[in-house]
Formats: C-alpha cells, structure tokens, sequence
C-alpha cells in the first residue's frame, strides 16, 4: 500500500470520527429540545444555533468523505452510455469543474472566517463564536480539493496510458 493510500485511509477514518461527534450531539440536541418542549414545556435554548454550527461540522466532514469514497453526485446515466475513455475524459473535465468550484469555495469561506476573527462575529442568542465553524468548513473544502485532486489525476493517468478503470 502506498503512502498516499495509506494517508487517505487515515484521514477518511479521523473523518469518520469527527463527523460522528457532531451527528450524534446534534441528535441529541434535537430530541432533548423535542422532549422539553412536550414533557417539560421548556425548549432548550441553543437547539437551534446548536444544530446549525454542528450541522457545519458535520457537513465539512461529509464532503470531503463523500468525494474520497466517489458517492458524490454523478450523472451515471448519460456517462455509461460512452466509451470507456470519453468517459474518463468526461470525469476528468467535470472534476475540473469542481475543482474551481470547492477551491472558490474554499478562499470564500476562508476569507469570510478571517473577517469574521477580525470582527469578533458571533451568534446572535448564545454569542458563540462563527469564525471557528467557518475555518472548519473551509478546512472540509481544503479535503474535499485534495480528493478532486487526486481522482484527476487518477483519470489524466488513466487517459494517457489508455488504462480501463
């Protein structure tokens, strides 16, 4: 196995960790407030801003896990009526395509968490602050480019050698 594999592998299974810290405190957070509110006819206070910043969390984890393991969207329909290689070449260009949209995604999300640092910007009912949660999307975005990356050039490999997948 090689290195890189071997790192994937790592850093999918401390995704998977990560991820499902926040699912489950989420969960949490919704059936307590849930429960309050019928038995004790008192919500929790945070349930909403609560589930909202672990829903980032929780969402900056999954794409990066979604793209790593390649459940993410695809258009299998259209693309298993072509060529093997047009195929490829066809994934190649929309993993380009999502290659500019997540590194976008990611300066945009960045930048909003260092402005967000810089303005002390913070919840509006617990004053929690954002730019922590928005530094973790960016990092899920950050993954999310690195596995682009790397199944482009699997499929660049996989064009030039004339390899079936």
């Amino acid at each position: 196995m090689t290195l890189r594999a071997r790192l994937g592998r790592v850093l999918i299974r401390a995704l998977i960790v990560v991820g499902a810290i926040p699912l489950l405190a989420m969960m949490l957070v919704i059936v307590g407030n849930s429960f309050g509110r019928v038995f004790l006819h008192k919500p929790i206070t945070l349930t909403i801003e609560g589930a909202g910043l672990l829903g980032v969390i929780l969402i900056a984890v999954a794409i990066g896990f979604a793209e790593r393991e390649r459940i993410n969207i695809v258009v299998r329909v259209i693309f298993e009526r072509f060529p093997e290689r047009v195929r490829v070449v066809l994934e190649s260009f929309t993993f380009i395509l999502s290659l500019v949209g997540a590194g976008y995604l990611f300066w945009a999300v960045f930048t909003s968490g260092l402005n967000s640092l810089s303005i002390q910007e913070a919840t509006l009912t617990t004053r929690i602050p954002i730019a922590p949660f928005k530094f973790v999307w960016a990092a899920g975005a950050l993954i999310l480019c690195l596995f682009l990356a790397q199944h482009l050039v699997e499929d660049v490999i996989k064009v030039v050698r004339g390899v079936k997948k």
